[in-house]
């Protein structure tokens, strides 16, 4: 019997909004994506900061392209700029998280710290800059 070995993909992103969003639509945006992507066991966060997204998604890579190439035409928001796409072995998150207050008291960022620390390891050229922008997202310094 043959098992079909995953492979896993992450691709993480950084967008503008569309400033016509109200905060209800943004609001089921979040609620709607968190749903589908947890059903699909796609894990990952999705951050939201001064008019901008920034998320990571992981999973198995033909979801993961797939879903970012409708995410590239999703009219919601623009100026999308890939930082990285790349091959794992396992997935940093649990699961699929999207609130607008992620960081919160229902979340606890210990997966989103693992995260950054395995770029560290496993990709330094990229991970002063995912480290920068991901900090700015949740507002540290």
């Amino acid at each position: 019997m043959y098992i079909k070995e995953i492979m896993w993909q992450t691709i993480s992103y950084v967008s503008t909004a569309d400033p016509s969003l109200t905060t209800l639509e943004m609001e089921d945006l979040f609620q709607l994506v968190k749903q589908k992507n947890n059903d699909l066991g796609i894990t990952g966060i999705l951050l939201y900061s001064d008019g901008n997204f920034m998320q990571i998604l992981e999973g198995e890579k033909t979801y993961i392209h797939e879903l970012f190439s409708k995410i590239e035409k999703d009219e919601r928001h623009y100026n999308v700029i890939k930082i990285f796409d790349r091959q794992i072995i396992n997935p940093c998150f649990s699961k699929y998280h999207s609130d607008f207050k992620v960081f919160g008291e229902s979340y606890s960022h210990n997966e989103l710290q693992n995260f950054l620390e395995g770029e560290k390891s496993y990709n330094p050229d990229n991970y002063k800059s995912v480290s920068y922008l991901t900090k700015k997202f949740m507002k540290l310094s």
